[in-house]
């Protein structure tokens, strides 16, 4: 299913480069291309979009100023000629900062982050409310038995090449001969998350994370350079307590 955007800037050839962008992608569906950020905030009172994609500095009425007047923004890209707007940018949460001119990459990359968090969103809404709330439970197959584990109990899963050991809150650990790629693909994307190339940890678990680790239950665990854009979206953005 395709991403539906709201397309915002008030130079013509600007619009006229991003739609040919997107024309390459096949994977966002333009529902309204504005000049005027006040015809834009009268369609987003009434229609909804997936993202936004907004020029900062138009006439009237800027682009941040366009966010902070919506009570329920949609994901938001900003872009603009001046850098200096970057971080009043980022306060308001925004997904991604595109420095004009916008190369087709760096469009690309702000879409993949949109897409990514967007997953993420679906993948939260398809599991059962008992796994959220980490009453769900699964069986792994140890030595001769099958053990249940409940998903609230486990604090990270390790690789231990073709095994991975599974870490819970009470000090126990379970060895089974499944590997960690596998055990992801079973396991609740919304609720475990890859850390590492050796570490899947339980979202709900974490302490606190660094740009080098996470903390789960006392454990200090590698933050991958790979994971940790992922991780930094899904852990930290949807649940951060912001500056007014």
């Amino acid at each position: 299913m395709k991403i539906s955007c709201l397309l915002l800037d008030d130079d013509p050839l600007v619009l006229d480069l991003l739609q040919a962008y997107i024309s390459m992608t096949d994977v966002l569906d333009i529902k309204a291309v504005f000049t005027d950020p006040l015809e834009a905030h009268r369609y987003l009172m009434e229609h909804q979009v997936q993202v936004l994609f907004s020029d900062i500095t138009m006439p009237h009425l800027t682009g941040i100023d366009l966010v902070r007047s919506l009570q329920q923004p949609p994901l938001v890209v900003l872009m603009t000629a001046h850098p200096q707007y970057a971080m009043e940018g980022f306060n308001l949460d925004v997904i991604d900062f595109l420095l004009k001119p916008i190369s087709l990459d760096r469009f690309l990359k702000a879409v993949n982050k949109v897409a990514s968090i967007l997953r993420v969103q679906t993948a939260a809404t398809e599991i059962p409310s008992d796994t959220l709330t980490g009453w769900g439970s699964f069986f792994i197959r140890t030595d001769a038995q099958f053990v249940r584990l409940h998903y609230r109990e486990v604090l990270y899963i390790e690789a231990l090449k073709d095994f991975t050991k599974i870490n819970t809150a009470d000090g126990r650990t379970h060895l089974t001969l499944v590997n960690l790629k596998n055990l992801e693909h079973q396991l609740p994307a919304g609720l475990f998350i890859r850390t590492h190339r050796s570490y899947l940890v339980n979202a709900a678990r974490i302490d606190s994370m660094t740009s080098l680790e996470v903390k789960v239950g006392g454990h200090a665990l590698p933050l991958g350079q790979t994971y940790r854009e992922r991780v930094t979206e899904q852990i930290v953005n949807h649940s951060l307590i912001r500056r007014n």
